[in-house]
């Protein structure tokens, strides 16, 4: 027997604070507090905004799927089509597009350092 206890409510809070997270660490990008000089210090931060950008809308994207899908299953929990317990809050699409996210933003982050160590930009 599966019990309705909040695991859901605790899963959802994860995907909270994960989203969160990635928000946070996308901004720390555009801010390069790591740079020579200090925030903002020497180069343009307009290469830096495409992959933040891209982040934010994922991460939009991914917001507005868990809260329909939360309010779809009753807060998590039951499913209106099945009557049972809602499949997991999220689609594995969005574990995709979170872990592709992560992905561009420790790409941009790479090449960033290996332009600036090559004195690209």
């Amino acid at each position: 027997m599966r019990g309705t206890g909040l695991q859901a409510e605790r899963t959802l809070l994860a995907w909270q604070r994960t989203l969160i997270v990635l928000i946070a660490v996308a901004l720390l990008y555009l801010r390069d507090p790591f740079q020579e000089g200090g925030p903002q210090g020497g180069d343009d931060p307009l290469h830096r905004l495409i992959p933040v950008l891209g982040v934010l809308v994922a991460v939009g994207l991914l917001i507005v799927h868990l809260r329909r899908r939360w309010r779809a299953t009753e807060h998590g929990l039951r499913d209106d089509r099945t009557g049972r317990p809602p499949a997991p809050v999220a689609r594995p699409w969005a574990l995709v597009l979170t872990s592709a996210a992560v992905a561009a933003l420790a790409l941009a982050v790479a090449a960033g350092a290996v332009a600036g160590q090559a004195g690209w930009w």
